[in-house]
C-alpha cells in the first residue's frame, strides 16, 4: 500500500513531472498530451486507489498496480504490461510509478535528520547518578 502523508510535498512532485514533461523539447504535442493526460490519470489514482498499489525496492523500484477493471497486476518499472504500453503509448503505470519513486525521495531527503543523539537531552542515556539527601534536603 502507498501511503501519500505529505499532500503539499505530493502535489509538488506532480507538478514537476508536468513541467518536466511541458519542457521536453524532444516530445511533439501529441506525446506530451499523452503524457500529461497519463500523469494527471496517475495522480487520481494513486491518491483514491493507494491501497491497491504496492511499492518494491527490492525489485529495481517496482510498482505493482492491481487493476480491478481488467483483474490484472501491472508491474511498472520502465515497462508495463498495459495495452498503452502494448500499443507504443505512455500508460499512467509508468507515469504512477515514476511519481511514487519522486515521492518517496523527496519525502526521505526532506526528513530532519539527527547527526548527533547525545546532543539531545531527552535522547541520552539515564544517568546512575543520583543526588544524595539528608533529610529533606539535597546535598
Amino acid at each position: 500500500m502507498i501511503e501519500i502523508t505529505n499532500t503539499q510535498l505530493f502535489g509538488k512532485v506532480i507538478a514537476d513531472a508536468l513541467v518536466k514533461v511541458d519542457t521536453n523539447s524532444t516530445l511533439n504535442t501529441w506525446e506530451k498530451t499523452r503524457w500529461i493526460n497519463a500523469i494527471s490519470k496517475a495522480a487520481v489514482q494513486i491518491e483514491d486507489f493507494s491501497t491497491f498499489m504496492t511499492w518494491q525496492p527490492e525489485k529495481g523500484n517496482t510498482l505493482l498496480i492491481w487493476s480491478s477493471k481488467s483483474n490484472e497486476i501491472y508491474e511498472a518499472n520502465g515497462v508495463c504490461q498495459c495495452q498503452a504500453y502494448i500499443n507504443g503509448y505512455p500508460c499512467w503505470h509508468r507515469a504512477a510509478k515514476k511519481i511514487v519513486e519522486n515521492y518517496l525521495k523527496a519525502a526521505e531527503t526532506s526528513k530532519p535528520r539527527i547527526t548527533n543523539p547525545d546532543s539531545i537531552p531527552y535522547l541520552k542515556p539515564p544517568s546512575n547518578y543520583k543526588p544524595e539527601k539528608v533529610g529533606n534536603i539535597r546535598i
